[in-house]
């Protein structure tokens, strides 16, 4: 019996044990249950702050049939997304943002190589749709960070489309002379929507082809196609692009770009020949003086001289161009007269007509 107590009692204490340890953690529970039944609510938790600042300076410029965005960002952003709705233009203006977002379509977006410069967005839309006369589009941006973290929207642009802005001019040639690149172009004949191009004035831009941006170089619209650009320099390389000019409500509304045109100017225009060249002989010596030629680009003068009489061709005094204004021959023989002429020479190593001769008499 002794034995059978002893057996029942050594079963009989892990039951016990389990019973307290279920017992516990069930009370336990409860604990936990209750303590967070019975929590106070606390203050709302704000949501979190953004990474990134909203993009600034949100424009929009129509070219033709496109609506070109510019906006400002910062160094941390890694994509911009661009936002469209499209609403009747006379709908208020004021409009809240959940409103935009629920409606407004992502439109594409700016990647972060393209922010790191100046950046823009193309957007399109089609003037054959009559449509559009009653309709603007109102645009905004939101950044990304590399996280996918997105900054506040930007402030809305408003863009109303013109229908009757006409297309880009054709056939852009150029002309290089001494003191401009003349350039001329092909007026476009109609206006994307289809009706006769009215009134179209134009505007031309340059830019270098290393990339350097260069401002509209007409002060005002021109009326007739063609243009002369005085401002340049002999072995510079350009691009040149011509757009047309239309009004709409009184404001300026410019195509798209003609074809770009590249031009190199090559100098190969002399200078104008040398003026009042003397010349006096003392000492079986000759002296030459002249003025300097008013070009700029002259790097120096050839000076020239024949015997008279004897029909031999001219010699060259100078091998190579001299830059001062005054030459003196040592070489002439006492007794004897000499035709001296002189030529200018430019930087591109273009060669003047020769000046009046002038006639020497060497005295001994």
């Amino acid at each position: 019996m002794k034995t059978l107590a002893s057996t029942s009692s050594s079963r009989a204490a892990p039951r016990a044990t389990r019973r307290w340890r279920l017992g516990w953690a069930w009370g336990a529970l409860a604990a936990v249950v209750v303590g967070f039944g019975c929590a106070k609510v606390g203050p709302p938790v704000p949501p979190p702050r953004f990474t990134l600042a909203a993009a600034s300076d949100l424009a929009a410029t129509q070219y033709g049939d496109q609506i070109v965005l510019r906006f400002a960002t910062i160094a941390r952003a890694a994509r911009a997304d661009v936002f469209r709705r499209v609403e009747p233009r006379d709908a208020p203006l004021a409009l809240p943002e959940d409103v935009f977002l629920r409606e407004a379509r992502l439109i594409g977006s700016v990647g972060s190589s393209e922010l790191a410069a100046a950046p823009t967005y193309a957007d399109s839309f089609d003037p054959r749709d009559a449509s559009w006369r009653e309709k603007r589009i109102r645009y905004a941006v939101r950044l990304m960070d590399a996280f996918g973290r997105p900054s506040p929207l930007s402030s809305y642009v408003v863009a109303y489309p013109f229908v009757g802005v006409a297309d880009a001019p054709s056939d852009a040639r150029a002309e290089v002379t001494q003191d401009a690149i003349r350039l001329a172009w092909r007026p476009p004949a109609r206006s994307l929507d289809g009706s006769p191009a009215a009134d179209t004035r134009f505007n031309v831009y340059r830019r270098r082809t290393d990339g350097t941006l260069e401002s509209r170089r007409n002060s005002a619209p021109l009326t007739s196609p063609a243009f002369a650009d005085t401002d340049f320099a002999f072995g510079e390389e350009y691009e040149y692009v011509i757009r047309a000019v239309s009004l709409a409500r009184g404001e300026p509304i410019e195509s798209r770009a003609s074809a770009p045109l590249r031009v190199r100017p090559a100098d190969t225009f002399p200078p104008s020949a040398p003026a009042n060249v003397t010349g006096a002989s003392a000492a079986g010596l000759v002296n030459l003086f002249f003025p300097s030629n008013p070009e700029p680009d002259v790097s120096g003068y050839i000076v020239y001289r024949s015997e008279r009489g004897t029909g031999a061709a001219p010699i060259k005094l100078t091998p190579t161009p001299i830059q001062r204004t005054t030459f003196q021959d040592r070489t002439g023989v006492g007794g004897k007269t000499y035709r001296y002429f002189v030529t200018a020479v430019d930087v591109f190593g273009n060669e003047s007509r020769p000046s009046q001769p002038v006639e020497v008499e060497v005295i001994p």
